[in-house]
């Protein structure tokens, strides 16, 4: 997932049919999420807001339950690259471009640093393995890394699973249809956003608050509108990602970059 780039509060109403599925809060600003759905873990990257150096949290995102919290690794030049298996993966990036050598793997759930890799730079995760290229090449010769130990294939994978198996990810979209009757008298600013989760449906909007923005969610099924709530204040801007979803699990990010708040359908 890319760079967020928003802030907000969370906001609960003492009644509702969703239920939750946990909150969780950080000291450093969330920067970048990813996401092993196979078994069941988020990676964060959070970045302190004066120094900008990154930290690295993995939790269960069924329950929220912490396997590491904002474990400390790299300089403000090391990055979230992915999750595998319960294997954390960091790269590094260049102070002028997004490529530079460097790889770390980081056991999710005691920190052990398991292995590193300054020759290689990361290009992409493909699978099980590591798509890399040598620091002395700077185009083509790309190779596949073990993910285990990070050293090189003797031989070229034969197959790739570029999509790991588990609960789908969702990112909503613009719902572009004519507005159903049960959102009609909200002052809906801006796109609405929807995503489908088997009989359900989930939309969120922003709505005018004062000089800023806040978000409401709602969660309708084929009876109509079951719920819906305010969950995100105090926003000075609109943002474009208002949540995401795994399976039937709705995910929000507020308190200024530095809380995660799911919702099980």
């Amino acid at each position: 997932m890319a760079p967020l780039e928003y802030s907000g509060t969370i906001a609960f109403m003492d009644k509702y049919k969703l239920k939750t599925a946990f909150q969780k809060s950080f000291l450093g600003l969330i920067w970048r999420m990813e996401v092993d759905t196979r078994s069941g873990l988020m990676a964060v990257e959070t970045r302190d807001a004066a120094s900008g150096k990154p930290h690295f949290s993995v939790f269960r995102y069924s329950s929220g339950n912490t396997c590491l919290a904002e474990f400390p690794y790299g300089d403000r030049n090391w990055t979230l690259a992915g999750i595998i298996n319960g294997l954390l993966l960091l790269r590094a990036y260049g102070a002028q471009s997004p490529d530079s050598a460097g790889i770390a793997c980081i056991n999710a759930t005691d920190g052990e640093i398991m292995w590193e890799q300054f020759n290689y730079t990361l290009l992409a995760i493909q699978g099980d393995t590591l798509l890399a290229r040598h620091r002395n090449f700077s185009a083509g010769y790309e190779e596949h890394l073990q993910v285990t130990d990070g050293t090189p294939l003797r031989q070229q994978p034969t197959q790739q699973q570029d999509q790991p198996s588990g609960e789908p990810l969702r990112i909503p979209h613009p719902y572009t249809g004519k507005y159903p009757d049960f959102l009609a008298h909200y002052a809906i600013h801006g796109d609405l956003h929807y995503c489908k989760a088997g009989s359900y449906e989930v939309w969120a909007f922003h709505e005018t608050a004062g000089p800023g923005y806040r978000i409401r969610l709602a969660v309708s099924h084929t009876s109509g509108l079951i719920d819906e709530r305010i969950v995100i204040t105090g926003l000075t801007k609109m943002i474009p990602e208002l949540f995401f979803m795994i399976g039937s699990q709705i995910f929000l990010i507020g308190d200024n970059k530095q809380e995660i708040v799911s919702y099980l359908l």
